[in-house]
């Protein structure tokens, strides 16, 4: 791809996001930038359109050294490294397409043969689609309802119906009866728990209660009526009825008839992995699902990798590059400072800001972009020290290139392969760093998905290993992957390597 091509991606891909979000639109892809908070997000499209407009105006094809083409292939020779950009790639992609994966509003609602796309409209009222209350649209119950009801009314939920935060619905399993015994549909297990029924001019009013062992009745049972009054009770043991007792004097067989033949289960959270629940990867205590919010925490990671490279680097350049270019009082001075400043108590600066508000995404990673610039600032400096005094830094102040151009033309692009190889280890260290601050609590709002939230809470109890064990494998190998890449870069650029002393 040529400079100019990737210039009018850019720019094409800066005008379309900004204009879906004047319009109010939610499109996967393009939501990207405003994923964090808006001002964020326009500040990204900012950047993305100077890009693009700087792409447009540069050479027609990329020109790189030889040395470069020689780094870039021997990086490509490097399997393990290579495969493990790949990866992370096609995973950046996956969490890219945000509600075309996971999400509780549906992708596509054909009502009364009119077509919807709520994912990426405006939020939609019930009563869009036949429904009493004003509030948003629950889609997966408008499922369920046109499922029941066996009407031409469709809808299209994405692969994980469940959102990333605040999705917290209570799970009804359905019961169905194997060989006298009561089963969960698509459980091979005989049922234990409390099932129900209810009425069928009153689906939400329950008819009656009653307690299953391996399958059987087995415990008490209750039943009431459309008003909500307790009208019977019941005793068994291993399916026979031990006692029972009317209160209405004989008006139970009415209600019997009454009463919809379906037995349904509530599913308290945490519940285990389930395909017919669609929670693939179970849930937490609180109800969420896992593999959502695992989702919602990979695209928290993706943001706060780009603002915090972004933010480190910048600042190591300028910082460090004028540091090691001017040298002398400038240098010892900045030096000593940023001594000082490595020495502040990070993590008591976080327990202070987390008990005043609560910090968000863009504010973490700020506050630890601050305490993190130094190495790289200090590693420009000595490269900066390095470069200078260079036969073709001589030469280019000796034909007038101001000291900006020498630095930000010469210096800083034959420095260019130490941001480079640092760039994969600063990502591990901010994903590290926002699950270390979440599993202390003293990260992101109980809210926000977070893996190190999900790792507190798998830990605090062993008994749902389903919680500890998909949040470490999704940690554990997204910082493989990274490391990987950053073992491969640093190998490929390090010229001791490749280099033979005569």
């Amino acid at each position: 791809m040529s400079p100019r091509i990737l210039g009018t991606l850019l720019a094409l891909y800066t005008l379309l996001s900004g204009g879906f979000r004047l319009a109010g639109l939610s499109v996967p892809v393009f939501k990207i930038p405003f994923l964090s908070t808006a001002a964020v997000g326009w500040v990204l499209l900012g950047l993305c359109l100077l890009a693009g407009v700087w792409l447009l105006r540069g050479p027609r094809q990329w020109q790189f050294s030889p040395l470069t083409l020689k780094q870039l292939r021997r990086f490509k020779a490097i399997r393990r490294g290579y495969v493990s950009f790949l990866l992370l790639l096609v995973l950046v992609l996956l969490g890219s397409l945000d509600g075309l994966l996971v999400g509780k509003r549906a992708l596509i609602v054909s009502y009364e043969g009119k077509l919807y796309f709520p994912f990426v409209t405006k939020v939609l009222p019930a009563t869009t689609f036949g429904g009493s209350e004003e509030s948003e649209t629950d889609y997966r119950e408008l499922k369920l309802k046109f499922r029941e009801e066996k009407s031409a009314n469709w809808v299209l939920m994405p692969p994980v119906p469940y959102d990333a935060k605040l999705d917290t619905s209570e799970t009804i399993a359905i019961m169905e009866e194997r060989g006298g015994l009561i089963y969960e549909t698509g459980s091979s297990q005989p049922f234990n728990g409390r099932a129900y029924t209810v009425f069928k001019d009153k689906p939400e009013q329950k008819r009656q209660e009653i307690v299953f062992r391996q399958g059987q009745r087995h415990g008490e049972l209750r039943g009431w009526d459309l008003a909500g009054e307790q009208v019977e009770k019941a005793t068994y043991e291993k399916g026979q009825r031990q006692a029972y007792t009317d209160y209405t004097n004989g008006k139970i067989p009415a209600l019997d008839a009454q009463t919809a033949p379906t037995l349904y289960a509530a599913i308290y959270p945490p519940s285990p992995p389930s395909t017919t629940h669609q929670h693939f990867l179970g849930t937490t205590s609180s109800g969420g699902d896992v593999l959502a919010i695992l989702f919602g925490g990979w695209q928290q990671a993706i943001i706060a990798s780009v603002l915090f490279v972004t933010i480190v680097f910048v600042v190591g350049v300028i910082v460090g590059g004028t540091l090691g270019y001017f040298g002398g009082l400038y240098d010892i001075i900045g030096s000593r400072l940023i001594e000082i400043w490595s020495v502040l108590p990070f993590l008591f600066i976080i327990l202070i800001i987390s008990s005043i508000i609560s910090p968000t995404l863009f504010m973490l990673v700020l506050i630890i972009s601050a305490f993190s610039w130094m190495g790289t600032t200090m590693y420009i400096r000595t490269a900066a020290y390095k470069e200078k005094a260079r036969d073709y830094v001589a030469s280019a102040r000796l034909l007038g290139a101001s000291t900006s151009r020498v630095i930000f033309r010469h210096i800083l692009p034959n420095s260019i392969a130490i941001l480079v190889t640092l760039a994969p280890f600063e990502v591990a260290a901010i994903i590290s760093s926002l699950a270390a601050l979440d599993f202390l609590g003293f990260g992101l709002p109980p809210e926000e998905p977070s893996w190190g939230r999900l790792l507190r809470e798998g830990t605090e109890d062993f008994n749902y290993p389903w919680i500890v064990a998909s949040a470490f494998v999704a940690m554990t190998t997204v910082l493989i992957l990274v490391t990987f890449v950053g073992e491969a870069i640093r190998e490929a650029f390090d010229p001791k390597k490749f280099t033979t002393y005569r």
